[in-house]
């Protein structure tokens, strides 16, 4: 691997990863949005806490605000005249909104009488009305049981806030008296929110100020509630730091039931079974949402600010509240996500296999965020380790192909510039053998009459050394004139099958204890060619079976029709040729491990066989493996009796093995 690619892969990986970690950092409008969504949607994917059945939902519904002025409280009452609280309730809540204050004083007093643990109210009442006489009674009367939503921070601070408020500005009027100190009725009704206006946590911390010293007291009606419920252990001190764990789409885990059900006797008794059904039951009385638009964003849509407190008592009881990872773990995650692509462009060594790789990576990463998600106290960041993964492999990528295409440049100049060295040398070197040849052809015709017999061996030694230097010139000359498609081929009509025979001739005398046997048709096989390079062919496959053929082996040429073409074969009981290495014989200067322990062999015969086939609109191949032998095949297309020409594409026949 070139250490010039691996340093712009460990620069492009540190500017991902630092640039990812900024944008987490800052965190500009477009970057949360897209974050948020993000995790919203694993939130709604994700498991979600089941709802405790110690909690339960009165609502303030558009039934419960509407009752009729011209109710027949009488004639609903027939069966139970002597419960005067109910009527009395149901009375305030015939004359419209906004009630008598007296109504809270009631309902506090109905559901504690019959067993309720805690009863929350979901409202805040910082200006003074009727009825708050008969209400502040009763908190003091049922004060470990009640709590009540108040507004005690400034008017800046109310809105759902993105930023805990810390600073104390009661009211003019309240419900309850301004006090510097903490008043265990109260619960403050604030929730955290993001920029979106997205409900994500409870607020809780308020700093009442006394000269120079400041008390944090729990204010959040949530933590409030489950402190008076008898488990103050369950508070985090950074409970608004926590995101909370929602139950699942509103109103389905806590289902709200009309507040005034519980003062009409019939529903009292068969709903509520007596009130047995809120014995020992956290209640939370406030709007249901649909009435007066009384509703919060959160993650699962819109859901009113009674159910949000219910979603925030439900993971406290269960322990299920969300922590967010902190700004450096977060930065260690994206680091390490850099440093995951990296290793991927490092081990993956294909473009392609590296971008199968991170498609795989993109499409596991929703369930590993799914799977950090549903697990108490921890929530994986989202988008920043994605966005270094992805940017880091597709920078990666492009570079991969700028390198490339440079290295692919600098290859093919590097290629052409040997080539034509070659030939410049190669047709330079003929006029110097040619005369040598001369001069040997000189002196093996004096060898008879002036020379003895070994040095007549001599002479003919350096004759076939020149002819086979010549040989390899001319392959070499015609392998680059084939590529360059400049080389003219004399085609005209021949026997193939005495082209053949012809081939095989010429090696008789070097056989040496080797059977060359030839199979052919009786009748002519005619072919549109080149006779000698057709002969050439033949011969450099002849040449390469006697090499690797033993010396009591056999090697066998095969002509026979096949449809539209015709089939010629070199057969040989040699080693064989592994199938990784078929399709490498056939380039230039492609040689098998075999082969290139032949001193003679130069790796171009076979190049030259393969060009000169396709020249004549043939094909060529090899069937062989290791021990088998090997059959080396081409095609030709022939000639009917018409004359007709076939250029035939169809496959060749499978050669089997002879002998």
């Amino acid at each position: 691997m070139p250490p010039r690619c691996t340093l712009v892969v460990l620069l492009l990986a540190t500017l991902c990863a630092t640039a990812a970690t900024l944008l987490d950092f800052t965190s500009p409008s477009y970057y949360g949005q897209t974050e948020s969504r993000v995790r919203d949607a694993i939130a709604r994917s994700g498991r979600t806490t089941p709802a405790n059945p110690d909690l339960l939902f009165l609502a303030i519904d558009s039934d419960s605000v509407s009752l009729d002025e011209t109710l027949d409280l009488q004639g609903l009452f027939s069966s139970s005249s002597r419960d005067p609280g109910s009527r009395r309730a149901l009375e305030i809540m015939c004359k419209g909104w906004p009630w008598n204050r007296e109504i809270y004083a009631l309902i506090l007093d109905r559901l504690v009488r019959a067993g309720a643990k805690v009863v929350a109210f979901d409202c805040l009442f910082s200006a003074s009305a009727p009825g708050d006489d008969a209400f502040r009674v009763t908190l003091e009367r049922f004060k470990p049981q009640a709590v009540i939503g108040s507004n005690f921070v400034s008017p800046d601070n109310v809105e759902r806030s993105s930023r805990i408020p810390s600073s104390y500005e009661p009211p003019a009027e309240t419900l309850i008296p301004k006090t510097p100190t903490q008043d265990e009725r109260v619960g403050f009704t604030n929730f955290f929110a993001d920029e979106n206006k997205v409900v994500r946590g409870a607020q809780y911390r308020v700093a009442f100020r006394e000269r120079e010293n400041s008390i944090a007291t729990y204010l959040s009606l949530s933590a409030r509630v489950v402190s008076k419920a008898g488990h103050p252990e369950l508070i985090p001190n950074d409970l608004a730091e926590h995101l909370i764990r929602f139950t699942g789409p509103p109103r389905t885990a806590f289902h709200p039931r009309p507040l005034f059900e519980i003062f009409v006797p019939e529903y009292w008794e068969h709903n509520y079974r007596s009130g047995e059904l809120v014995r020992d039951k956290i209640v939370v009385i406030g709007a249901e949402g649909k009435w007066q638009k009384d509703e919060l964003l959160t993650p699962f849509g819109p859901m009113p600010g009674a159910e949000v407190h219910l979603n925030v008592l439900n993971s406290l009881l269960h322990r299920e509240s969300v922590r967010d990872l902190s700004p450096f773990a977060r930065a260690v995650v994206t680091i390490l996500t850099a440093i995951l692509a990296t290793a991927l462009w490092l081990s993956i060594r294909s473009p392609w296999l590296r971008l199968l790789a991170l498609g795989g990576i993109d499409i596991a990463t929703p369930f590993f965020a799914l799977w950090f998600y549903n697990h108490q106290n921890l929530y994986l960041p989202c988008l920043a380790p994605l966005l270094a993964l992805n940017s880091i492999v597709f920078f990666c990528l492009v570079s991969d192909f700028i390198f490339e295409r440079i290295e692919k440049t600098r290859l093919r100049s590097t290629l052409q510039t040997r080539d034509d060295l070659t030939h410049m040398i190669v047709h330079d070197l003929r006029s110097p053998l040619t005369l040598v040849t001369g001069y040997v052809d000189i002196l093996e015709r004096m060898a008879s009459d002036k020379l003895d017999p070994d040095e007549a061996e001599c002479v003919t030694g350096a004759k076939r050394g020149a002819d086979d230097m010549r040989d390899m010139i001319t392959t070499l000359l015609d392998v680059g004139r084939l590529e360059a498609g400049e080389m003219p081929l004399r085609l005209q009509d021949h026997d193939l099958a005495e082209i053949a025979r012809q081939a095989a001739d010429r090696f008789a005398p070097v056989l040496r204890g080797r059977a060359l046997r030839c199979e052919m048709p009786p009748e002519p096989v005619v072919v549109s060619c080149d006779p000698d390079v057709i002969r050439r062919i033949l011969e450099n496959l002849i040449s390469n079976a006697l090499k690797f053929t033993k010396s009591d082996g056999t090697i066998r040429i095969n002509v026979e029709r096949t449809g539209a073409d015709v089939a010629i074969s070199v057969s040989d009981n040699g080693e064989g040729i592994p199938r990784d290495q078929h399709e490498h014989i056939f380039e230039k200067f492609g040689q098998t491990k075999s082969g290139r322990q032949h001193r003679h062999s130069t790796g171009l015969g076979l190049a030259f066989c393969r060009l000169a086939v396709e020249a004549h609109q043939g094909k060529i191949g090899v069937q062989s493996e290791p021990g088998k032998g090997s059959t080396f095949w081409f095609t030709l297309p022939t000639r009917d009796q018409s004359g007709v020409n076939y250029a035939g594409n169809t496959q060749p026949a499978n050669f089997k093995r002879i002998g």
